[in-house]
């Protein structure tokens, strides 16, 4: 069944709604190793995420949106399967006002 003008599937629409509470506070960049990684079930109303650790050992959970950016150490874009636990990557996020870390762009490094 195809899309009617101006219909934005569900999935898309939360993400677009996620997007507008950014606020234009700059990015913050974390460089660490992916702890977990849980992607987004639609029959569980559960979204796409990282968690990773920093050099400090502090946690930061990144919501991976459907704009979040996906690279390999040699910065060719990658599908999200790439991704996954103990993998060392350098993060570009903002955070909502109500506290949420969008990535802008996950690359793993080398």
């Amino acid at each position: 069944m195809g899309l009617l003008f101006g219909q934005i599937p569900s999935a898309l629409a939360d993400d677009l709604a996620m997007a507008a509470t950014v606020p234009s506070n700059p990015h913050t960049i974390v460089n660490g190793v992916v702890k977990s990684v849980s992607w987004s079930d639609p029959a569980k109303s559960t979204k796409s995420e990282i968690v990773v650790k920093d050099a400090a050992g502090k946690l930061v959970n990144i919501y991976v949106a459907a704009t979040t950016t996906l690279w390999d150490a040699d910065t060719k874009a990658i599908m999200a399967d790439k991704l996954f636990a103990k993998s060392h990557v350098n993060v570009i996020y903002f955070t909502t006002d109500e506290g949420i870390n969008i990535g802008k762009s996950i690359k793993i490094l080398k």
